[in-house]
């Protein structure tokens, strides 16, 4: 499947629509439309759904597998809709399968969390070559996914009380508990907000007594890197909170956010859970349980921030399916 970027651009200047111009229709800047026609910037399910009412296209022109011209044009253009229909179609194939999340995330590349916000509805998948992959792992064309999707849409409303994700909270307002964040694309959030809390979709909301939702946030475990025999332990799906304010100290459990900027100037970023250790005042070593995972070691002035652990709650058995 060619770069989303790349199918863009070659739509757009086929119609002869300038990029400032189309920057202008659906609500982007030249800069955004610029890198995100070169592959620099994700482009979300509502962006792609106005560039092909902008561009007067089918969401199947983003495709490039089959022959597109037989598509019909989508009985209603919102994005809402499209996604929780996609998520829908591939929740019901994925289970078919017999198929846990973990298990269709392995074999798609991509995190639980990823192909969990696509089956809700909160994230298309189409940003990225995880339609594509998805398709060919459970036996689906791309034609016959757009041709379910139009089904849906056109014989039934889409329930209104079905959560696409949490809205944020105004400033000055009560926040209902502690959000747990689940990052749509990266195994932990890359992102970060106003206020430099890790972004993403909210998962749910946790009441913990003791803990300032305020000032606190939590993410599930990824991976098995802080995996072991022991009680002390972290295992994939488990839930550990975070602190805002709660200082560092060698050997603390944390998140940490690092960046760096790659060899052409673009800025670079991860978010690990480990063990952190300022060995040096130059150097940091971000360890984790597992001893056959090698630690990372990088300059201090890499770390950017780091949210220290409040909370461990462990996944129940039956939440493991």
């Amino acid at each position: 499947m060619a770069n989303i970027g790349d199918v863009i651009r070659t739509l757009r200047e086929g119609k002869g629509v300038t990029a400032k111009d189309l920057a202008e229709r659906v609500g982007l800047s030249a800069s955004q439309m610029s890198r995100l026609e070169n592959g620099q910037r994700r482009v979300n399910s509502e962006v792609l759904a106005r560039i092909a009412r902008a561009l007067e296209v089918t969401p199947s022109e983003f495709f490039d597998d089959g022959d597109s011209s037989t598509v019909r044009p989508l009985a209603r253009s919102a994005a809402a809709p499209l996604r929780i229909a996609i998520g829908k179609i591939l929740r019901s194939a994925r289970r078919q399968k017999h198929w846990t999340l973990e298990d269709f995330a392995r074999k798609t590349s991509t995190s639980r969390a990823y192909c969990l916000s696509v089956e809700e509805g909160r994230r298309s998948g189409l940003e990225t070559d995880f339609i594509r992959k998805s398709c060919r792992l459970l036996g689906l064309s791309a034609i016959d996914l757009l041709f379910s999707i139009e089904e849906k849409l056109d014989v039934s409303e889409v329930d209104s009380s079905e959560r696409i994700s949490q809205p944020p909270i105004p400033a000055g307002e009560m926040v209902p508990g502690i959000p747990l964040i689940v990052s749509e694309l990266t195994a932990y959030p890359e992102e970060l907000d106003d206020r430099g809390v890790p972004a993403g979709a909210v998962e749910e909301w946790l009441r913990l007594p003791g803990i300032d939702p305020n000032r606190s946030f939590a993410v599930r475990v990824v991976g098995d890197a802080m995996a072991g025999a022991g009680e002390d332990c972290f295992r994939a799906g488990d839930v550990i909170v975070l602190s805002l304010d709660q200082p560092i100290a060698n050997g603390n459990l944390a998140l940490v956010r690092t960046t760096w900027e790659g060899r052409k100037g673009e800025k670079s970023s991860r978010t690990v859970f480990c063990r952190y250790f300022a060995d040096d005042s130059e150097a940091i070593r971000l360890q984790f349980l597992r001893s056959e995972v090698p630690p990372y070691i990088l300059p201090a002035s890499e770390v950017e921030r780091t949210w220290g652990l409040v909370l461990h709650l462990r996944r129940t058995e039956k939440h493991r399916s």
